[in-house]
């Protein structure tokens, strides 16, 4: 996998994820948020940090990179089910291919 320090998380995504963490912030307090979409990028900014430590953290966790094996053994045994096994005899370098009969 990738080095977690140079995984490109792109613009959307952060902003997505400081939106959720904002309103998730807030949803505890007895005060009302102002409307993320009428907050100025100013004030939008250290919530984007935030999201952005917050997401390479999960990538770097042991959790991820669990679910990023268990995502692949599964990937990889849904295809062994879909493809046929070939009933061919493994064949050594040097030994030529012939023709089925």
């Amino acid at each position: 996998m990738a080095d977690q320090e140079n995984i490109p998380i792109g613009l959307e995504t952060q902003n997505k994820v400081a939106e959720a963490i904002y309103l998730r912030w807030y949803s505890n307090w007895a005060r009302h948020p102002r409307p993320w979409n009428e907050m100025p990028m100013e004030g939008k900014e250290p919530w984007r940090r935030v999201a952005k430590d917050a997401i390479r953290t999960f990538f770097a966790s042991p959790e991820f990179q669990t679910l990023l094996d268990d995502v692949y053994d599964e990937g990889y045994e849904a295809a062994e089910k879909k493809t046929p096994k070939a009933k061919t005899k493994a064949r050594s370098c040097g030994e030529r291919q012939r023709p089925a009969a």
